[in-house]
Parts: C-alpha cells; sequence; structure tokens
C-alpha cells in the first residue's frame, strides 16, 4: 500500500506540522501502538499524522538509518496485531520506501471514524494485560488522556468534521481519476505509479476518499471537494463568489462565479484577481538605483485570506466564499465566524490562533498542494506583507455570535485616488502629471495613460524635450533599450513637491 504524500517531503519538509509527525529510529511497537492511538483520535482535530519508522531525530535534524529488511515481514505482520489491540479496531495505512539504500516504513494514521479509540497501556503480543487506556497528542509528544481529555475526546466524537463525512447525493463515479492521478504526480505521491494499474475505487480506497459499506461505498466530502468536476452539484455553494462594485449603488457591478474541484477553484480565482484588481506602481528610488514598487494589495496578503476562507469555511452553510472588491478595498467573507476560544480583543488584534482546524483533510490537501501555510503561520503573512508594502492594517470583522468572518484588506494609499489626464492643456505637464501620479511607466503605459493608443512622433518629442530639461529620465540610464526600462519623474523634479517617490 502507498500513501499520497512524497516520502522526502514528509521527512524534511514543513508541509506536515510536526505534531502531525512521529519519527522512530526503530521498531518500538509499544510506543507505536501508542502513537497510532493518539493519532486516531485526533484530539486537536488536525487530520491525525504520520509516524515514521527507520529515522532519528536525537540530533534534532531527521536522519535516516533504515531497518533491516529482512524484519519487514515481522513488523508488517505485528503492525496487524495492534491494529486488533485498538478498541474499536483500527487499520492504518503503511508505504515501506527505500531512500539512499536504506528502507524506512510509513504508518498513515487518519482520524478514525469511531473515535475515542484506547489501546493496552503496556504491549503484550499475547494480550495478559487488560488494563486499558486512551492516548492523545499534546505539542509532539504522545500522553495518555486523563479525565478531562476523554470528556472532551467522547465531545468531539459526537461532532464529526463535514469533510471526513460520507456524501450521499455523490458515487464513486463522479470521482475523475484523472483529477486524482494529476493530483498524486503534483504532490509527487508513489501512488501515482501504482495508480496508472488500480481500479478507481481502489485507488479511493488508498487514498481514503470513499467510505461506507462495502456493497454501498461514498466519497468522502473532502473527495467530492476536490476530485469531482462540480463540486456544487453535490455540496451546495461549495464554490467562489468575486463581485466587482464600482460604485455603492451597485451600478457597473460585475460578478464572477468560480466553480470546480476547490483548488482550482482558489487557483483560478486568484488568477481574476490578479490581473483584474491588483496595480503596481514603480518609483524611482532617492537612496540609489533600485526601483521602490507599491501594489494596490500584498498577492501574498491575498492568497493567504482567500485560501483561509475555503479552509475554514462551513460547507454545510448554504453560501459561497465571497471576495468583494471596491474602489477602496478588497473584503473575503466565509461563513461562520472565529472560534468562540479567542476573545474580542484577540481578533481585534489579528492573533488567530485556535486551536483546532475546521476541516482538517480540506487543509492537509491545501498544504500538500502548496497553497496553504503550515499551522497559524497564514495571517502572521499576510501582516508582514502588508507592512512591507506600507499598506494600511488588516481587519477582521465578525458578530456576537460568531456567524461570519470578514477579512478588509484596505487599498494603498497611493491607489486611493486615481489620476484622469485631461485631454487639454500642455502635454509636458500631462506628462508630469500621470508620472507623479502613478510613478514610473512604461513608453506603452504612459501613452496610454494619456489617451493615445501607443507612441506617436509628438510624444517621442514631448519625451525628448522633458529628458533634456532633467524633469523625466529613465529607471535605468545605463541601459535604455531594457525590457524592464520605465520612464520616471527625475530626482529634481519630485524634489520640488509635486510628487514623493
Amino acid at each position: 500500500m502507498a500513501i499520497p504524500v512524497n516520502a522526502m517531503d514528509l521527512i524534511y519538509s514543513q508541509r506536515v506540522e510536526s505534531p502531525r509527525l512521529e519519527f522512530k529510529k526503530g521498531w518500538n511497537p509499544e510506543k507505536i501502538l501508542h502513537t497510532m492511538c493518539a493519532f486516531a483520535n485526533d484530539i486537536d482535530e488536525w487530520g491525525g499524522g504520520y509516524i515514521v519508522v527507520g529515522v532519528d531525530m536525537n540530533s534534532g535534524e531527521p536522519k535516516i538509518t533504515g531497518l533491516d529488511k529482512t524484519s519487514l515481514d515481522d513488523i508488517q505482520k505485528e503492525l496487524m496485531g495492534m491494529s486488533n489491540l485498538l478498541e474499536p479496531r483500527y487499520l492504518p495505512s503503511t508505504e515501506i520506501v527505500d531512500i539512499d539504500d536504506k528502507t524506512i516504513l510509513i504508518i498513515w494514521v487518519t482520524t478514525g471514524d469511531r473515535r475515542p479509540y484506547s489501546c493496552p497501556i503496556n504491549y503484550s503480543k499475547d494480550r495478559k494485560n487488560n488494563e486499558r487506556g486512551y492516548y492523545i497528542r499534546k505539542m509532539s509528544s504522545t500522553i495518555r488522556a486523563n479525565r478531562d481529555d476523554e470528556r472532551t475526546l467522547y465531545g468531539i466524537s459526537r461532532n464529526k468534521s463535514f469533510d471526513v463525512c460520507l456524501n450521499y447525493d455523490a458515487s464513486i463515479q463522479d470521482l475523475k481519476n484523472s483529477l486524482i492521478t494529476e493530483y498524486l504526480y503534483r504532490v509527487k505521491s508513489s501512488l501515482y505509479i501504482k495508480s496508472k494499474n488500480e481500479t478507481l475505487e481502489s485507488l479511493c480506497k488508498d487514498m481514503r476518499i470513499i467510505g461506507g459499506p462495502p456493497e454501498n461505498p461514498r466519497p468522502l466530502n473532502v473527495g467530492v471537494l476536490f476530485f469531482t468536476d462540480r463540486p456544487d452539484l453535490y455540496i451546495d455553494h461549495s464554490y467562489i463568489d468575486i463581485v466587482d462594485k464600482p460604485d455603492p449603488t451597485g451600478n457597473g457591478m460585475e460578478e464572477y462565479h468560480i466553480t470546480g474541484p476547490l483548488d482550482k477553484q482558489i487557483m483560478d480565482a486568484l488568477s481574476i484577481i490578479k490581473n483584474r484588481f491588483i496595480r503596481e506602481r514603480i518609483y524611482k528610488s532617492d537612496s540609489g538605483p533600485e526601483a521602490k514598487r507599491i501594489v494596490s494589495y500584498p498577492y501574498i496578503a491575498v492568497r493567504e485570506l482567500l485560501v483561509n476562507a475555503a479552509f475554514h469555511k462551513n460547507y454545510e452553510i448554504y453560501a459561497p466564499v465571497t471576495v468583494t472588491i471596491t474602489p477602496t478595498s478588497m473584503e473575503f467573507l466565509n461563513y461562520p465566524g472565529p472560534n468562540h476560544s479567542l476573545s474580542d480583543d484577540d481578533i481585534r488584534n489579528n492573533r488567530l490562533n485556535a486551536g483546532t482546524y475546521r476541516n482538517s483533510r480540506i487543509g492537509e490537501y491545501l498544504k500538500e498542494l502548496d497553497l496553504a501555510e503550515s499551522r497559524f503561520t497564514g495571517i502572521p503573512q499576510v501582516i508582514r506583507a502588508l507592512e512591507e508594502n506600507g499598506s494600511p492594517p488588516l481587519k477582521i470583522i465578525t458578530d456576537v455570535g460568531r456567524t461570519y468572518f470578514k477579512a478588509i484588506l484596505e487599498i494603498h494609499p497611493e491607489f486611493k485616488t486615481g489620476f484622469n489626464p485631461s485631454n487639454t492643456g500642455p502635454l509636458s505637464e500631462r506628462i508630469v502629471g500621470v508620472l507623479g501620479s502613478r510613478g514610473c511607466m512604461t513608453a506603452t503605459e504612459l501613452a496610454i495613460a494619456l489617451g493615445y493608443k501607443g507612441m506617436n512622433k509628438g510624444l517621442r518629442e514631448e519625451l525628448s524635450a522633458l529628458m533634456s530639461e532633467g524633469i523625466i529620465e529613465y529607471l535605468y540610464p545605463d541601459k535604455p533599450r531594457s525590457p524592464k526600462q520605465r520612464i520616471c519623474l527625475s530626482d529634481r523634479k519630485r524634489g520640488t513637491g509635486d510628487r514623493n517617490a
């Protein structure tokens, strides 16, 4: 059996958070049994985890030590017996991987369908020891649950995450083999090679995206969201709406309705936003040859907020993720709001570090595809991107009942007042006005901003005259034909107060 994650990425990358990883230098059945129990219980709703046997972490960095290949059959047989020691019974997925002529065993333990799980406190093959306990993960450690933890386990077992529930409106045939194999290829999973010779049902079992009785298996909602052409046919309002609202009255409003697999929705939405609503201005720096660049909205901030909205949306609420763009802001809306464990002060100060994920399996796929960041690093990235761009701070709004979550990006102040060049007045003044308002521009951009279809003889002559007078200059004067070349106001002209870089 194979797992849908690349082994090298699992060991060396940051795609999977450390609390979801357990490294073992050698085969230690008791500790591995307890960790299997903890991952299956998944008290923090992280989506289970991975036990990697044959990797030493004592030095703080993963060192592949490998397992004795002659012992692998015995280890797998013992692992099967250990699965029977979990109550209810739980069978994990496993994969044997060779790296640098060394063999490791990866045990994939997803959140159990029949939580809570218990196992023997002391491992014994003959099962003579009957004392049992519940195990959970605290940070990167496996510990035995106390009474309060046990009550929490029973509580979460009654509230199964939507993304791992069966979807009775879809069938296995609605899942597209092509989408599954494309995903496996993109994440470099060894399951990709195996998928070419497997039936769709067998592949879906390996991916753990179907469930139910053998005679009537059904897709899990996470499978429907990522591996069907139209998830919204099976999960109402599972799409993204982008609303361009140039006027408060709605005049001239345009809407973009984006459907398809969830990761494709996100990428398509980002493409529309980037191409239509993110603008850049370039100014010549006073301190050196480097150009100063600012954007109306930092792309990183837009990406993180859109992914956050799709990740944490409650798909049982019939409302899409909505992005609304006005002349002064970009708003990201999803339902419901932040976790009630967050105080109003936390929300006002953008400290969004709730202890659980709403859709852990959705998050797992988004991280594998490099769309989502590691645990709770998305909002800090937004804040940092806004600060580096000189943009106003992030605003997060919700109501008392936390029924909705709205994240607001305000447009950079430089873009609040657009400059509409007049068709009257001296051409030289219009050129200076446009460059002062919009920063450095290519010759073609400048011509269009002035109302021309492109460069013409009169404009070229006026630009040449302004350069001779030292009013305008090239961004890269030593490389006049550079494809990155821009025309800028000169330091002297900007120093008069017409426009500061």
